[in-house]
């Protein structure tokens, strides 16, 4: 079987690749997973965002695919039903299955779509899931057994069983090498993704990832597989890691071990960025020293907000003290801080929203990513917006954070934006 994965070319902010282009570690992962039994190739539009359906066109012919797989977060999910329907003019007979946060948070409405062309649809982690159905096809075999599947008959979708969580030590590292175009970089540096954990255990409202892992759970992959991976990633070019990671910093001593690794594998050139949460650093100095140690450049640190109402709402905890210590903490160290704001919560005001901002200022936090609340399906924050009337948008396209689909109760969505 000949199969090609296929990423969205969407980015959430039109400058972005201007700065960064990332690559999808996921499609990679997967790959990996099915080249025994099959001849896999990923095409990432997200570098060939200039021309996607030549790339789309291209990739089909030199691959010539029995199945194409398809990956979307949930703005980007108009941009996977267009993919999937020149895919299929291109070959009529070709199997196109859908995965990625959306699938997995929306399957259903998905399923009952009249303009997505999906044969399948992957809930959940993929990999397991990913691998038995390239192995079923392969074999003609039916595919009702095959859990965290939903599968298309002639009367609709079946959705078969959820699938528990993988051992992450069973999965092999990611097969970077089977991707058919290149060219990720960061302020133009060679950049890759490396992932070292999955999950988290924090209860926030807005967030799709304990949903996507099926609820709040932290799992972590051997600290030597990790090296290799970076050792791999080294050896293809790569001069700049950021690690996915849900949440680098929940488990303390396990990162300072990363850190300590990462350090006696060598490796000159080579630095690092991650993601972590406030509660995770706080006094933690030794942490923080050997993160620096490392050559961790930069933290993408979850602020999130610094409103007490909005922390509470979020369940985020009161962390303020907390997030100026990690602030002061990172910045005496020489640790670039990108800060993740939310902004326009129920109760968010003009002043409210602009205190933020303030806070920013205030504290010189190097670079922002500042979102808009977003209801994202089958967070448990959306299903208290949508019961209160503050949604006001249902146009996927704009759910990236840039835009504003929901109101305040003082703020439409145009002050939002405006703001």
């Amino acid at each position: 079987m000949k199969v090609l994965l296929l990423s969205s070319p969407d980015t959430t902010q039109p400058l972005f690749p201007r700065i960064s282009t990332s690559p999808h570690l996921g499609m990679s992962m997967l790959s990996a997973m099915i080249q025994d039994i099959a001849q896999v190739r990923v095409g990432d539009l997200m570098v060939r965002q200039s021309d996607v359906p030549g790339a789309i066109r291209q990739a089909m012919e030199l691959c010539k695919p029995d199945l194409v797989g398809i990956s979307a977060i949930t703005f980007q999910y108009y941009t996977a039903r267009k993919i999937a329907a020149l895919v299929r003019s291109i070959d009529p007979k070709v199997k196109i299955v859908l995965g990625g946060f959306h699938a997995s948070m929306d399957f259903r409405s998905i399923a009952i779509d009249p303009e997505a062309d999906f044969d399948f649809i992957v809930r959940g982690e993929g990999e397991l899931t990913f691998r038995e159905l390239v192995d079923c096809l392969n074999r003609g075999a039916d595919c009702g057994q095959i859990q965290g599947l939903s599968y298309r008959k002639a009367d609709g979708f079946v959705h078969n069983n959820a699938r528990g969580l993988a051992k992450l030590e069973e999965l092999p590292l990611p097969a970077r090498d089977n991707r058919i175009w290149g060219g990720y970089h960061i302020l133009g540096s060679p950049f890759d993704n490396i992932e070292s954990s999955r999950g988290c255990t924090m209860p926030c409202t807005f967030c799709s990832i304990t949903r996507h892992y099926g609820g709040l759970n932290y799992r972590a992959f051997p600290i030597d597989r990790v090296i290799q991976d970076a050792r791999n990633a080294y050896a293809l070019g790569t001069r700049y890691l950021f690690f996915v990671d849900d949440n680098l910093s929940l488990d303390q001593k396990r990162f300072g071990a990363l850190c300590d690794a990462l350090i006696a594998a060598g490796l000159p050139g080579l630095s690092f960025s991650a993601q972590g949460y406030v509660a995770g650093l706080y006094q933690q100095e030794w942490l923080l020293d050997k993160i620096a140690q490392a050559r961790f450049r930069m933290i993408f640190l979850g602020i999130e907000n610094v409103t007490s109402r909005n922390l509470t709402y979020y369940k985020k905890g009161d962390i303020v003290k907390k997030t100026e210590w990690v602030l002061r903490a990172l910045q005496e160290r020489g640790i670039l801080v990108m800060g993740g704001f939310i902004l326009g919560s129920p109760e968010d005001t003009k002043a409210d929203i602009l205190g933020q901002f303030d806070f920013m200022r205030r504290w010189a936090i190097d670079s922002y990513l500042i979102q808009i609340l977003t209801p994202y399906p089958g967070t448990e924050l959306t299903k208290d917006l949508d019961a209160r009337g503050y949604i006001v948008n249902l146009d996927l396209s704009r759910y990236n954070g840039f835009f504003a689909n929901v109101r305040t109760d003082s703020l439409s969505s145009r002050d939002l934006e405006y703001l």
